[in-house]
This record gives C-alpha cells, structure tokens and sequence, in this order.
C-alpha cells in the first residue's frame, strides 16, 4: 500500500514538473517574442531618433537649446548658418556674446519668464553679426525637459528693412504732399475717364475763383465743365490730347476791369502713363499769372496816366490863358451893357421906358457879371497855392461849387437839395481841396444818375462834437455790399473808363485836411459822408 501510494505521489510530481516545464517554456516564448517587440520597438526608436536628429540638423529653421545660464546646449545647422558661426564653435557658448543685450534685457527676461512659468514667450533680438550687416531675428522660446529651454529663430532682416523703407517712403510722402498741397502754383491729377484722383489746395482755391465751383476727389472734370460754354471744348480737345500722349497746354483769361474778377491762367495738360492701371492719366498744372498781368496793366496805366498828366498841364496853362482873354470882353461887356442900361434911364422918361428891354440889359448885366466870377474863380482854382489854409465857410463853398457844377450839368430834370445847417463855426481849410473833394463825389453822383428818370442830389452839413459834416447822396443805383469796402482803394473802379484814383484822392485830401472820408450803408444811391475839424 505504501509502495502504491509513493508511486502515485512520483507520478503527480513528474506531472507538476511537465507542467511546469512547459509553462517554462511558454514564459520562455512570450519572454522571447517580447525581446523582439523590445528590439523592434528600439530600432524603431532608434530611427526615429535619426530622424528627430536629421530633422534637427537640418531643419530650414534656426534652431538651438539653452540651459538656464543661457549656454547653448545643442544647435542644428540653420542656426549655425544664421549665427554665422561653426557648429562646433557654438557648443557650450554663451548665447548672450551673440546678441546686442538691449537695455531692457529683453532676452534675459524672456528666458526667465519661461523657466520660471513654464510657458512660451516671445521676442526680436539683433544679432552682433560678424559681418557688417545688421541681421535682426524672431525668438520663440518654450520650455524643454532639464530646466532647458528650447529656441527657435526666424530672420527677419529683410521684413525690418521693409518696414525702414516703408517709414521712409511714408516720410517721403508726407514731404510731397506737404510740398503738393504749399505750392503756389494749382496741381491735379485725372484718370482715364477724367476724374480727379489727387487735388491740391491751390488747385481748389483756383477752380473755385474761376469758375465758382467747389471741388474735391472724385468728381468728374468735364462733368463739371458742362456749364461753362466759355472754355469747355477748348478743355475737352487739351484733354484728348493729353490721352493721345501730346502735351498741351491753353490760356484763360478775364480782363474785366474790376479788380476781383480779373484773372490770367496757364492751364498745362501733361499725360503720364500708371502702370498699375496700365492707362495713360492726366497731371494738370494751372499757373497763376494774374498778378503779371496785372502789373503789366499796372504799368500801361501808369504811362497813360503820366501821359494824361502832361496833357492837363498843358490845358492848365491853355485854360489860364483862356479865363484871361475871356474876362476882358465879359468885362467890357458888362460894362457897355450898364453904360447902355444908364444911358437909356437917363435920356428917357420913365413912362416911356421900355420895361422889357430894360430887363433884358439887366440880364445880360447879371449873367456877364456871373460869368467874370467863374473865370475868376478857375483862375484862382488853378494858381492858387494847395497847401494854403484859410477861414472859411463851408456852406458858401458848397453854393461857390455848385456854380460850377450848374455849368457842367447835362441832365436837365437834375433836382440839386442843399440842406445846409445855419450858423455852423468857419473851418481853417484848404478852400480848393475842398472844393475838389465837392465837386468829385457830385461829379461821380450825377454821372451814377444818368439814365436815371428823375436823378436827385442832396448835399448837407451837420455840426458834430469837433467835426462838421458833410454829407453827399445821391438816388442813382448806389453801390453793392462787396464793392463798399473796396471803393476807397486805390485802382478799384466800377467805370468802363475808369481809373480808380478819383475817390482815393478825395479820401488824401479829406484826410489832409484832418478829417475822414467814408461809405455809409444806404438801402437807395450812394451816401458819402467827410468831416472837416472845427
């Protein structure tokens, strides 16, 4: 029985003992197969190191690891290329003898900002190339295993020189347009199809002065020409030119003689090829020489004037001679005509007078006798010394003036109103200047009124604290608000004929004399108004 039982305890050992060889032996396979997993997944992994190495070295972009003292640590060669230095020679070196270390430390804070959160950050740094060109880089950095800190550059050299170039040519362009937009002389550009693409501030100013139009960017320029008969197809045909490649340029001009409507303009039309738009475009160039030509008519003025003077010289000289001869026979005429008036009262008796006749010798008494006085007084008005002061009453002159002018008058429905203040203090004036500055703004009232039908003429002196005044109105068609302040000025004239001096001399002489010559606002004629001190 034990013998049995032992057998079967041997049995069950050789049992286990297969067992377990055979579980041996499938540890072993599986141990096997795993050994080739391990050694595939090496060679798998040592492949994809190569790979990673080979993507390193030679990856287009710049790449290299620092540690935390900023010591390269690995740099593929990108990088070396871009730091112009050998690999070798960069291994364990100190990336900041490679950089310009801005004031601000812009490199040491971003590294440490990435070591200490962990994050990524970025920066641009200039590179102390061993050439002479300036070489500015983008660094992207983020961190890597070890306290490392792995880096990625890009240059940026060229987009820093556009960016130079673009402040430059945006310098440049604010240059030209300054100059563009503070030259004197009108510049303009249109397109294809005329329509103005660049206007100056002078070409604006321009336009708006010739033609009354206000313009700006965008508008069509034979669009806004369509109105103007004057000047638009000679416009048109330049402007054709220009698209045809012929530079042409016209001339327009306004010689009103009203000073604010007189212009003279060169207008150029220069064609210019766009090669964006690959069309032939239009510069227009308006050259302002109104103040040439109005020298020049300056100029013809002043000699016609000068001659004008000689003349009247002479006339002087003639009328003086004149006034003579002719006061002698009024002269004797007036005194034959009483010898006869007496004569005729004495040898009849007065019955038998002929009282028409007696009149009639009256008359021709009274009008010799008036009109030896206006040869008197236009001889003393031409000798008589202009710097010479004398007392004088001013409501006498005005009467002593208008004599003159009931001889000069053409319009016989003229009503003169003389609205003289009595008793007014005698002034210590210049009789003749006076009388000058009377007889000029009546002389410039009667010819304002003469297509008028019933012209009117009212002269009236005020006395006012220091001053007399004298006022000279007029129902004719007056004057406009424009002209008002400018009918004073030398050279302003609304007559065809017309020079301009006629009331700057009455204001030099008003003001000679101490007092002030002026407009006043009137709804119907011209009021002038002069006052003299007392």
């Amino acid at each position: 029985m034990d013998l049995t039982i032992n057998g079967e305890s041997s049995f069950q050992t050789i049992l286990d003992i297969k067992q377990l060889q055979e579980q041996l032996l499938r540890k072993e396979k599986k141990l096997h197969e795993k050994e080739q997993k391990i050694n595939s997944l090496y060679e798998e992994i040592k492949s994809l190191h190569d790979q990673f190495t080979e993507f390193y070295d030679f990856n287009p972009s710049a790449f290299l690891t620092l540690d935390k003292n900023y010591q390269i640590q690995a740099v593929n060669f990108q990088c070396a290329f871009l730091l112009k230095y050998d690999r070798s020679q960069l291994i364990n070196r100190n990336f900041l003898t490679l950089v310009n270390i801005s004031p601000n430390n812009t490199l040491k804070k971003c590294i440490q900002t990435v070591l200490e959160k962990q994050v990524k950050q970025t920066c641009e740094l200039e590179l102390l190339s061993k050439g002479e060109e300036q070489k500015w880089v983008y660094m992207e950095c983020w961190p890597a295993k070890d306290e490392l800190v792995q880096v990625v550059l890009r240059d940026i050299t060229y987009i820093r020189q556009l960016e130079s170039q673009q402040i430059q040519l945006k310098q440049s362009l604010e240059i030209l347009q300054n100059l563009l937009h503070n030259v004197p002389d009108a510049i303009a550009t249109l397109d294809e199809e005329f329509y103005f693409k660049i206007i100056n501030a002078s070409f604006i100013k321009i336009f708006a002065r010739t033609f009354s139009i206000e313009i700006c960017s965008g508008m069509n320029f034979l669009t806004l020409m369509a109105d103007i008969s004057k000047y638009k197809q000679e416009l048109i045909n330049a402007c054709d030119q220009a698209l045809l490649g012929k530079e042409t340029t016209i001339v327009i001009e306004n010689t009103n003689d009203q000073y604010n409507a007189n212009f003279y303009f060169e207008i150029n039309f220069h064609p210019v090829y766009n090669p964006n738009s690959q069309s032939t475009e239009i510069i227009l160039l308006i050259k302002d020489l109104t103040k040439f030509y109005l020298r020049k008519k300056l100029r013809m003025k002043e000699q016609s004037k000068l001659a004008h003077a000689i003349r009247l010289n002479t006339m002087e000289g003639m009328a003086s001679a004149l006034a003579h001869e002719i006061n002698q026979p009024l002269t004797a005429i007036f005194l034959y005509a009483q010898t006869c008036l007496l004569q005729i009262q004495q040898n009849n008796p007065t019955n038998k007078l002929d009282k028409d006749l007696l009149i009639f010798l009256e008359k021709i008494i009274s009008q010799a006798k008036q009109a030896s006085e206006i040869m008197s007084r236009m001889k003393s008005f031409i000798h008589q010394d202009e710097k010479l002061s004398e007392e004088t009453d001013i409501n006498v002159l005005i009467k002593d003036a208008m004599i003159f002018l009931n001889y000069e008058l053409t319009h016989s429905k003229l009503k003169i109103n003389l609205n003289l203040e009595e008793e007014l203090p005698n002034l210590s004036i210049n009789r003749i200047q006076v009388m000058q500055v009377i007889l000029n703004l009546a002389r410039n009232s009667i010819e304002a009124m003469r297509t008028h039908t019933s012209p009117e003429l009212t002269i009236q002196t005020k006395d006012i604290v220091g001053y007399i005044e004298i006022h000279i109105r007029d129902n004719g068609p007056g004057i406009t608000p424009e002209h008002r302040d400018r009918v004073l000025h030398s050279y302003f004239t609304t007559k065809p004929q017309g020079t301009g001096l006629g009331l700057t001399m009455c204001r030099n002489l008003v003001e000679a004399c101490g007092g002030k010559l002026y407009v006043k606002n009137s709804e119907v004629g011209a009021w002038f108004i002069f006052t003299l001190p007392k």
